[in-house]
């Protein structure tokens, strides 16, 4: 499949599963409350974390590898295999230290539901490799969907199904139970989709000593640069809850989780450039510098909708408590599009395994959060936290764009100023 064929399909069908992404979240709060949703968007945070810690950055090693041709992609299977297992293992354990009065029930659910997300993060990762990504995301928007249309069921109906589970309708493990098992349906049709279409993958499996030392050396880095992407989104959150209200952190959340749905959509660029990258970064940089004017033009875009009908919209869609979320989102606006050109960035420096670039963006953005909001949340509460998100992205895509003008000579004004002749290649 040609980029352009694979940015089309990637980026159209996850915008449809991002629509109703953001309808979930909606449903989640008008069903739990502004507090008990603060409880389990904050109790989400972790459960993302673990799996974003015990998947040790694999996916990214899964694609880079699998891509080359003298890798063997049934020897990345049969490696997989074994790590799943002990990943899950560490899973329970975790879950067991974080939850530490839960009953069966909660354990069972949260442990689904993190190893689910991890296993989802290997299966794209194959799905990428064959660049098989209509029906990767026509079953991924599918399941979306679906979970969509049970929780709108839930919350217009008066039956009892949460009650048949024992649940009440106030506790968060409905919800968990509802998302545990969507993953659950995803991760089986995505498997034995592959496996219909791949059988050859799975005749050779043994493992090989030299492709897991790789693997893992790659996926080090890689773990690494998770993690400090993981922080820099949501270091904020930590001092927002410890310093600010329920009704603060709430507001806080919700519009973090909406620039994270902004970032969406630069990411499945990303995604998309980074096995096309492995096989020919010359001509993808000059396609980089594009996608990053195009975003940016997008970008503008939005903001001034957002301008326009972010202040009544927010209020209206999850409730007046959320009436704070207006300003929040228009503070740390230029952050999510800093960090949303760096993904385009990032993902062609992955894809020419020079990774040493992106760790020291991400190192000097978290730096200047942690110490920044140390200081100044606890005074100026979440519009602190929100400008200090900004500010050091701003920060984290400056050291980026250096190293990139060093490696591809293309200057800045290229990456951001739109051309004529980008409409042409637009239309």
């Amino acid at each position: 499949m040609k980029l352009k064929q694979a940015l089309l399909h990637n980026t159209g069908w996850k915008m449809i599963a991002m629509l109703f992404t953001f309808l979930n979240n909606i449903l989640i709060v008008r069903i739990l409350g502004v507090e008990a949703s603060a409880n389990f968007f904050y109790a989400l945070t972790v459960f993302v974390l673990l799996s974003t810690i015990l998947k040790f950055g694999l996916e990214n090693s899964i694609v880079y590898f699998s891509s080359k041709k003298d890798t063997n992609i049934g020897t990345v299977i049969s490696l997989l295999v074994i790590v799943l297992f002990i990943q899950a293992l560490l899973t329970v354990i975790l879950l067991k230290y974080f939850i530490k009065e839960a009953a069966a029930f909660t354990l069972l659910w949260a442990t689904l539901f993190v190893v689910g997300n991890i296993l989802l993060y290997y299966i794209n990762a194959f799905y990428q490799v064959k660049k098989m990504y209509i029906s990767l995301n026509v079953t991924s928007a599918a399941i979306i969907i679906l979970q969509c249309l049970f929780l709108l069921y839930l919350y217009y109906s008066h039956s009892n199904i949460l009650e048949s589970f024992k649940i009440a309708r106030n506790n968060i493990d409905a919800i968990l139970l509802v998302s545990g098992a969507a993953i659950a349906a995803q991760v089986l049709i995505l498997i034995s989709f592959y496996f219909l279409k791949n059988k050859s993958d799975f005749t050779n499996m043994k493992l090989d000593l030299i492709v897991t030392k790789n693997i893992f050396s790659y996926s080090a880095i890689n773990f690494v640069i998770t993690v400090l992407f993981y922080l820099v989104m949501r270091a904020d959150i930590y001092f927002v809850e410890k310093f600010c209200s329920k009704i603060n952190l709430s507001n806080y959340l919700q519009a973090a989780k909406i620039g994270q749905m902004l970032l969406v959509f630069p990411g499945l660029i990303a995604g998309v450039i980074f096995p096309y990258t492995i096989e020919a970064p010359e001509a993808l940089a000059h396609k980089v510098a594009f996608l990053c004017r195009t975003l940016t033009l997008l970008y503008l875009i939005v903001f001034f909708v957002f301008l326009s009908v972010g202040k009544f919209i927010f209020p209206w869609l999850l409730g007046k408590d959320f009436n704070l979320m207006y300003e929040i989102f228009a503070i740390s606006f230029a952050g999510i599009y800093c960090l949303s050109i760096s993904l385009l960035i990032i993902s062609f420096f992955e894809g020419i395994n020079k990774q040493k670039m992106i760790i020291e963006s991400f190192s000097a953005v978290l730096f200047f959060i942690l110490i920044a909001d140390y200081f100044l949340v606890p005074k100026y509460g979440y519009i602190a936290a929100a400008a200090i998100f900004s500010i050091a992205n701003l920060i984290g895509l400056i050291v980026l764009l250096n190293s990139f003008k060093k490696e591809t000579e293309i200057k800045f004004t290229n990456m951001f100023i739109v051309k004529r002749t980008d409409f042409n290649v637009l239309s």
